[in-house]
Order: structure tokens, then sequence, then C-alpha cells
């Protein structure tokens, strides 16, 4: 295996891509948050029931048919042009068989929802804008291999901007659930128009070595099967509420789960999208990859924290001022979903860790056990307290999940448990307890008002907390991300800290 880059390499090229990225995330987060807030206003929960269900079966076909791809072309230390060529054939070739079982799906599916009107035609629509991705993909992931963060960050803003012009403008004028199609249509045509003419990172061309391709399927033999759990494990949900609770339920209970992942959209997302392939790249340093995995960590934990607190304690406010009347139902859904929306990127973060090292059979022994806790908790939970009792089998499985993939992360490194949760826990808490303070001391006043008062005093009071106890630590990384983006020709000494170089302090 190959000696990683030097740690001044990797470092400034994560750090500056994970500027570029999370820049992106904040642009497309608001972009999205104004889509959905436009989108919502114009449709009713059993259109976007409608539209939920199609998109499942498509993601369903495509999921069953992935090999593990992408994740093998980052993994591999060693990526010719030969290696361009096998992996783009292969898939291509597995996105038009994918093409062909969805058609052959359609009439199979609609029989089981005959409440669900023009469910074949969405499915069958979805399918067709998905073609598109046979090119996207696989240069996406060139991108990524080659930690081309600034092209990816333009593409998932461009894809925002025209989702956010497209959807809105289609609910406004009347199309009903295929303004939500058209949505999902502009992002993925803007991406490969983009690609195509302006930001491809390969030219493509078909070629075939059976050694190559042997090697990627062994690899994602395993990655095959975890990606399918991690599907089963996300989509579960929302098929059982479909076909056991109907469209309306299945609407609420649909937008209440896609809110409680913002977080991984704000946090893991931008994080994520640059440390998986640095610790690919790392894998065979275990120090410099316990501190890269301790970073990414650490940042996620409290970002997380913060943006969950906020979304989760201003949602009475939020829903009051700003959602119709056929949207508040789902607001006790979303807010039971606290323990999901925190921990969604942790889980995250360990999978890539595990997948990025070579150890896809770990994550997917844990994915096997998320999944027999989850369905007997969404089948029972639907039974006994509706979408709300399905937002708890959430929490339930995302706890599970988190436990189990961060004790296997020691597998391949180290990090302090303590430093990693001690003080953002303490400061969550003491939030919880402010804000129910603040909610009854402003009990008279308007939503307005007690909506503005926990958005200054949620953050402030989180900050305070962390700064009081982390001050050190957080000096620290200030000073290691400047070391790593200011010009300079030596990296000496940016981690602050000259003699300590533990596991999650200094450069990596």
């Amino acid at each position: 295996m190959n000696t990683p880059p030097e740690d001044s390499s990797i470092a400034r090229r994560t750090v500056r891509g994970s500027a570029y990225s999370v820049g992106a995330s904040a642009i497309t987060i608001a972009l999205g948050l104004i889509r959905t807030y436009l989108m919502v206003t114009y449709l009713l929960p059993e259109e976007v029931g409608l539209a939920a269900l199609g998109l499942f079966w498509v993601d369903l076909v495509a999921t069953f048919s992935t090999t593990g791809l992408n994740n093998a072309y980052i993994h591999r230390p060693e990526a010719d042009e030969t290696t361009r060529k096998t992996y783009f054939t292969f898939s291509l070739l597995i996105s038009l068989a994918t093409f062909l079982v969805t058609l052959l799906l359609i009439p199979l599916v609609v029989p089981f929802y005959p409440q669900f009107d023009g469910l074949g035609g969405i499915i069958l629509a979805y399918a067709a804008i998905s073609l598109l991705k046979i090119y996207n993909l696989p240069q996406v992931t060139f991108l990524n291999k080659d930690l081309s963060f600034g092209r990816i960050a333009r593409l998932d803003v461009a894809g925002a901007v025209a989702a956010t012009i497209t959807g809105p403008l289609l609910a406004a004028t009347g199309f009903g659930v295929w303004a939500l199609v058209g949505e999902y249509a502009a992002g993925v045509a803007i991406r490969f128009l983009l690609l195509l003419v302006f930001k491809r990172s390969w030219r493509p061309r078909l070629g075939w070595d059976r050694g190559q391709a042997a090697w990627f399927w062994n690899y994602g033999k395993s990655v095959w099967m975890n990606s399918n759990l991690t599907f089963a494990i996300d989509n579960f949900d929302d098929f059982w509420v479909g076909l056991a609770l109907g469209k309306v339920p299945l609407g609420l209970y649909n937008k209440a789960y896609e809110f409680s992942r913002y977080p991984r959209r704000v946090v893991a997302g931008p994080i994520l999208s640059v440390f998986f392939p640095a610790f690919a790249l790392l894998q065979a340093d275990r120090t410099r990859l316990s501190r890269a995995f301790f970073r990414s960590a650490r940042l996620m934990v409290r970002t997380s924290a913060l943006f969950s607190l906020l979304v989760i304690l201003a949602a009475p406010e939020v829903f009051t001022l700003f959602l119709p009347g056929v949207w508040q139902p789902m607001r006790l859904t979303f807010q039971l979903m606290i323990v999901y929306t925190i921990l969604d990127p942790l889980a995250l973060a360990a999978n890539r860790l595990l997948l990025a090292t070579g150890h896809p059979k770990i994550v997917t022994r844990i994915r096997w056990l998320q999944l027999a806790v989850f369905i007997p908790a969404v089948i029972g939970g639907a039974a006994w307290l509706g979408i709300e009792g399905v937002a708890l089998a959430a929490d339930l499985m995302m706890l599970v999940g988190v436990l189990l993939l961060f004790r296997a992360a020691r597998l391949v490194v180290d990090y302090s448990a303590s430093a990693l949760w001690r003080w953002p826990i303490l400061a969550s808490a003491l939030v919880v307890g402010a804000t129910l303070g603040l909610e009854r001391a402003f009990s008279g006043a308007s939503p307005a008002l007690i909506l503005a008062v926990k958005m200054a005093a949620i953050p402030t009071l989180f900050g305070l907390v962390l700064f009081l106890t982390e001050r050190e630590q957080l000096l620290t990384g200030m000073q290691m991300i400047w070391g790593l983006v200011k010009p300079q020709k030596s990296t000496e000494g940016i981690d602050g800290e000259s003699d300590d170089r533990r596991p999650g302090r200094g450069d990596f």
C-alpha cells in the first residue's frame, strides 16, 4: 500500500475542502428551507406522500442494484486509466439494468397501493430522471478521489438553485405532485449539464479489465450489503407508514423526517465529504487517522448538538408562524426525533471511517442489529402511537447504531469518549432547561418574540458553556485551521502544541 501523502498536503486540502463544502452547504440548506417552505404552502400532505412513495421504490431498486463501486473506487489506493474505464463501464451496466428492473417492477407494486392514484407514472418519471445519474455519479466520484471539493461545492449550489426555482414555481402554478418530480429533475439535470460541459473530471471511455472488475466486485459485496441495510434502516419507516397508515400520515411523517435530517446535511455532509477521502488516504497511519477522525467527530458532536437544539426547541414557534394548518400535526413527530437528529451525523462519521479503512463487514453486522431493532419497533410504534411511535422507533435505532459503531471504531482509531461527549452533553442539558424556563417566562408573548429570544439565547448559552470548558481546544483548532489555510511554505507548529502529539490533537 502506498505511503499517505505528507501531512501538509492532506490536512491543507481537507481544511480548504471543508471550507468549500461548509460554504456550499450553507447556501444549499438555506435554499432548501426556502424551497420546502414555499412548496408546503401550495402542496398537501397526500401529494408529498405520493411523491415520497414513488421515489422510495426507485431508490430501492437503485440501492439493491448497487455494488459499492463508488466507495470502492475512492478506497482503492491507485487508480490508473484502466481502473477508471473499468469502473465507469461497470457503473454504466449496473445503472441500465437498474432502470429495466424498475420498469418491470411498476405493474407489480402499484396494486398494493390502491389509494395512491398515479403511483405508476410517478415511479416511471423518477426512474427516467435517474438515468442522468449514469453520467453524474462517476464524475463526482472522480472529483472526490482527487479531493476537488471546490468543484463539487459549485455543482451542489447550482443544483440547489435550479431546484429552488423549478419546484416552487411548478407548485404555485398548480402542478401538484409533479412539482416535486420537477424539483428533483431540475437538480439532477443541471448537474448533468455542468459536468458534461464545464466541470468534467474525466472524458468517459468504455473499457474492461477482468482483474480490476473482480476487485471491484469483491470489495463491493460487503458494501452492497451495507448499502442495502442502510437503505432499509433509512426508509423502512416511510414504507410502513405508507402501507399501514396511508398517504396523509406518510406525507406528514416524510416531511418531519426530512427536517430531522437537516443536521446531517448541515454538519455531516460538508465535513464527511472531505474527510472520507482523507480517511482512505490515511488508513495506513493509525496516529494521523485518529487525529483526523477525532477532529471530524468532535466538530460534528458540537455543531449537530447546537443545530439540533435550535431546530427542535424553536419548532413550536416556527410551525405556528410559518407552516399552513394542514402541516401542524407533524410538529410533535418532528420534536420526538431529537435523539435521531443529534446522533445521525455521528453514526455516519463512524460508518464512513470503517468503510474507508476497509471494514465494511463490521458495518454490515451493526446494520443488521439496527434493522433487527428497527422493524419491530416501527410496526409496534405505528400501531400504538401512529407516526409519533415511528419517530420514537427511529430514535431507538439510531442510539443502538451510534453505540455499536463508535465501539467498533476503536479497531482503527484511538479517541477519548469523555473529551468527545462530556461538555456538549452538559451544554445541551443547560440549554434545554433554560429554554423551558424562557417559555414559561414569556408564556403570554407573541410567537415571533419567543422565537427571537430562543434564536438568540440557545447559541449564546451553548457557545458560552463550550468556551468556558473548552477554550484551549477551541483556540488551538482556530490556530490549526488558520495555519492550514494561510499561504506558507512550512506547516511546522500549526497545531499550537509542539509537544503534545496525542491522537485527536495537532495536525494530521
